[in-house]
């Protein structure tokens, strides 16, 4: 009878510390997505990509809302344009793709989690 006891507890004691660390861990990815959005934003305005791009106005190129729009649209990899590895799809025009490329050397010479940051960030504009 103790044996049954002793391994009931110890099965519902590992139950309820698989659980409670699945759950913690879910919680731990929601809240990390926030500040990743916040440092994406502030690397955005420190690399001066706010010259050309704002939120919602369209100033030199598009606006970061239109940005985020067509990624999602054509399922596009924003790390990889700032890498250099893929072209642009959302302004094609050859001025622009000019003045980007001359962009894209401050992109390409960050770490990829900073670039993730910046694509969290401009994917996350509505």
């Amino acid at each position: 009878m103790r044996k049954i006891i002793f391994c009931f507890a110890f099965i519902t004691s590992v139950s309820f510390l698989i659980f409670s660390f699945a759950e913690k861990k879910d919680t731990l990815t929601k809240v990390s997505q926030t500040p990743s959005i916040e440092k994406g934003k502030k690397l955005f305005k420190k690399n001066a990509c706010t010259a050309c791009h704002q939120e919602q106005i369209k100033i030199v190129g598009p606006t970061v809302k239109d940005i985020a729009a067509k990624y999602k649209a054509e399922k596009g990899n924003l790390i990889t344009f700032f890498q250099g590895k893929s072209k642009p799809i959302v302004d094609k025009d050859a001025g622009q793709i000019a003045i980007m490329n001359a962009s894209l050397g401050i992109t390409k010479r960050m770490k990829a989690e900073d670039l993730k940051a910046i694509s969290n960030y401009i994917m996350s504009i509505k």
